[in-house]
């Protein structure tokens, strides 16, 4: 269904979540404009997985199908310590799954739905002022060419084509952790607790999964083993004696100059990398080192190892999902660890409450207070994600093992709200 509206929003990010949010405001009619810095869609980022829930919400669009044709379906999460098995969880149901997809796979799913309604994402385009006024948000965008350059050697370079200012009635940052929306609404972004690191592999293996997930506590850390389509797994192993001295170094920086509340890099590649060197850690002896001390139920091949990196998963914050005309969602609002893939799949949700609020603000069916309520009730539910509120509690039939890891437990399930709570009660813990 195509659309001539003019854009009533603009949205900074064309990740799972920016995209998202476009087709769920271009559904409701509402003009949309999306922009990203990217060449084109993810070919590898962290997040691969869609909670039952967040498949649930593609249902609504007519995406789920299609999702699960693309996806791996895992069925259990279970829980080992050294070789044994110590607890399992169903996930989903005749129809769901926890499905592991890549997410350029969803991106491009979510791009194609897009372009259905008239809406073809900017790439190359970069958003380098907003300013928030009393009835628009006035923004400059700038759009970004590959060029030439170089008289012995030859070289290409991206630089700026054009320049364009423009109005609109709202913008929505869902441009990831060093958010511009969120720099510009100067809202802080703090760290609500210690960051983590972690090594991360890919790699084919004869090993049967079973359908499962599999998260192994050892001495303290958390690694998760996640199945992969075409019998590929990742192997994600938390670090808690790595530092990465560059990473280390610009965070004192960013400290000392008063800007602690900028996150570090993480990997999310939009370009092809020709990048063939890897700290020590990501050799393959290392690798069957973490497998041998944390998991040595897995005696499976490692074959093929087509991705390694180290990742520092921070875990932050926003005070407030936005302000004005300039509101937030995923992660440009919060950071979290990696097992239980939280940060994008509840992004999905916040970003589909958000167009909802949005489009009724616009049709004058609804008044600030109801964009107001949109950030009181996530950053509840992140107060409580983060262990800053509430948490999962024990009951006097918790399995001892489970009672004493409630509060690792958390971020380790696949879910959030009402299904989290479910979750939670298949281990006997409640919210």
């Amino acid at each position: 269904m195509a659309t001539d509206k003019s854009p009533e929003v603009l949205i900074v990010g064309a990740g799972p979540v920016g995209l998202f949010g476009a087709l769920s405001l271009a559904k409701q009619g509402i003009g949309v404009q999306i922009v990203d810095t990217g060449v084109w869609a993810t070919t590898h980022s962290y997040a691969l997985a869609l909670h039952p829930q967040t498949l649930q919400l593609l249902h609504e669009f007519g995406l789920m199908q299609d999702a699960l044709e693309s996806a791996y379906p895992v069925r259990t999460v279970a829980f080992y310590e050294g070789g044994e098995r110590q607890a399992q969880i169903a996930v989903g149901d005749g129809k769901t799954c926890l499905a592991v997809l890549r997410q350029d796979v969803l991106e491009t799913l979510l791009e194609k739905a897009l372009e259905e309604h008239g809406v073809a994402v900017d790439w190359r385009h970069e958003v380098s002022s907003l300013e928030d006024h009393s009835d628009h948000v006035a923004a400059t965008i700038q759009r970004y060419e590959q060029e030439s350059r170089g008289y012995v050697i030859a070289h290409n370079e991206w630089v700026v084509a054009a320049s364009s200012d423009a109005q609109f009635p709202l913008v929505i940052g869902a441009d990831g952790y060093k958010s511009r929306v969120r720099r510009a609404t100067k809202i802080d972004f703090p760290e609500v607790g210690p960051a983590e690191y972690f090594a991360v592999f890919e790699f084919k293996s004869n090993f049967d999964l079973q359908n499962e997930m599999r998260v192994a506590f050892h001495n303290g850390t958390t690694s998760v083993l996640w199945p992969l389509p075409n019998g590929y797994c990742r192997w994600s192993f938390q670090m808690p004696d790595y530092s990465d001295p560059d990473i280390e170094r610009i965070k004192e920086f960013y400290q000392e100059s008063g800007l602690g509340h900028l996150p570090s890099k993480r990997p999310k590649d939009r370009r092809i990398s020709q990048e063939t060197s890897y700290p020590e850690v990501l050799d393959a002896a290392h690798l069957r080192v973490f497998v041998a001390k944390r998991a040595p139920w897995f005696v499976g091949s490692i074959d093929d190892l087509i991705w390694r990196t180290v990742v520092r998963f921070e875990k932050r914050l926003a005070n407030a999902y936005g302000q004005g005309r300039m509101w937030l969602a995923g992660d440009s609002a919060h950071l979290t660890g990696p097992v239980g893939v939280q940060s994008m799949n509840v992004g999905l949700h916040e970003i589909h409450d958000l167009a909802g609020r949005v489009a009724r603000f616009l049709r004058n069916q609804a008044s600030t207070t109801s964009l107001e309520s949109y950030s009181s009730r996530w950053l509840a539910e992140w107060r409580m994600l983060h262990g800053l509120d509430g948490g999962l509690k024990t009951h006097a039939d918790t399995d001892p093992w489970v009672a004493q890891r409630a509060d690792r437990l958390l971020s380790c399930l696949p879910a959030h709200g009402v299904e989290l709570g479910k979750l939670a009660g298949q281990l006997k813990l409640g919210l």
